[in-house]
């Protein structure tokens, strides 16, 4: 059985300077082009273990972890809304719709309150379609004082009990509603957590599709800063001077989400010192580099990889010297 790879110690920038340091020592390197391979590296491994991420962590630049992002933000769009075209969908909802108004309006002076008028005038085909036969006739009476009183009375002969949650109505646009719900949690909603507020019905199943797309586009945005920067630092360049492309990797989802401005790298570089900064400036949007502890995740795996790196870079430099002593 195949052995995966042990779990990467988490470390800090100090650690990180520490082996970059060394690195440099070991291998006789040049510490201002050892700084631009592992800062490029860096921002390839920031990308990798910033969400999205499929199950298991990591392997942030593969095909699965934009799947992972775009099913995840699918799915809690079709938390909010309800296609009204979609009557087996939207069954449940309706009938919380209606025992809400029919709880708000009992005692009521006139006999029913503005939920009821509310829920009454706003039924559909589709919506009277996914009730039981008897609430269905129930809604489909002409005279809404007559169905409240039906309404009621039947809900007790059934004995529903419990919390409906509401449905606020019909979105004629999704987006500031979905925003207003994603940022109350910033931005990811946790196991089995509330949506936060009641649901809404969304014109068709084709315009909830059509939205859930154009917001998937936007999966990648946060590695795409990390893109960004990587662009930024200059490629370094061996004893030969050819230039060496560190921190390749292929994630055109990641990509198109490129936008001018979103990283910063600047480097000062004397006789004695090298210094290099990179900073992503959306790298943790509603907290999600910090809650995966991203940070010390990437400084834990490069000071996992310089060792490795040195190791192997000795051993190599070890052969091609007893090749030349043959």
């Amino acid at each position: 059985m195949a052995k995966g790879n042990p779990a990467i110690d988490p470390k800090s920038l100090l650690d990180f300077t520490m082996a970059l340091d060394q690195f440099a020592k070991q291998v006789g390197g040049d510490l201002e082009q050892i700084g631009r391979e592992q800062m490029r590296l860096m921002c390839r491994d920031a990308m990798t273990f910033t969400p999205p991420m499929p199950k298991g962590g990591g392997r942030g630049l593969l095909d699965a972890a934009r799947r992972a992002g775009a099913n995840k933000l699918g799915n809690d769009v079709k938390r909010i809304f309800i296609p009204q075209d979609a009557p087996v969908k939207g069954k449940s909802v309706f009938l919380r719709q209606i025992v809400n108004a029919v709880k708000l309006g009992r005692g009521v002076e006139g006999g029913f309150g503005a939920e009821w008028l509310e829920v009454y005038t706003s039924q559909t085909a589709g919506k009277v379609r996914g009730l039981s036969p008897v609430l269905r006739k129930i809604m489909q009476d002409t005279d809404h004082h007559r169905a409240f009183r039906k309404a009621s009375n039947y809900l007790n002969k059934a004995n529903i009990r419990g919390t409906y949650r509401p449905v606020a109505g019909l979105a004629p646009d999704p987006r500031p509603i979905h925003d207003k719900y994603k940022n109350a949690v910033n931005g990811r909603w946790k196991r089995n957590q509330p949506i936060g507020g009641p649901q809404y019905y969304i014109e068709s199943t084709q315009a909830l599709n059509a939205y859930i797309l154009d917001r998937q586009t936007k999966v990648g945005r946060v590695k795409a800063g990390w893109a960004y920067n990587l662009r930024q630092i200059p490629k370094p360049v061996n004893k030969k001077g050819v230039e060496r492309n560190f921190g390749v990797y292929n994630a055109p989802w990641v990509d198109s989400n490129i936008r001018s401005g979103t990283g910063v790298f600047s480097q000062s570089v004397t006789p004695s010192r090298v210094s290099m900064t990179i900073q992503n400036l959306i790298g943790n949007i509603n907290n999600v580099a910090k809650e995966a502890n991203t940070e010390n995740i990437v400084y834990g795996n490069r000071v996992r990889q310089i060792k490795d790196t040195v190791q192997a870079r000795m051993r190599d430099a070890i052969e091609r010297a007893n090749r030349r002593k043959k």
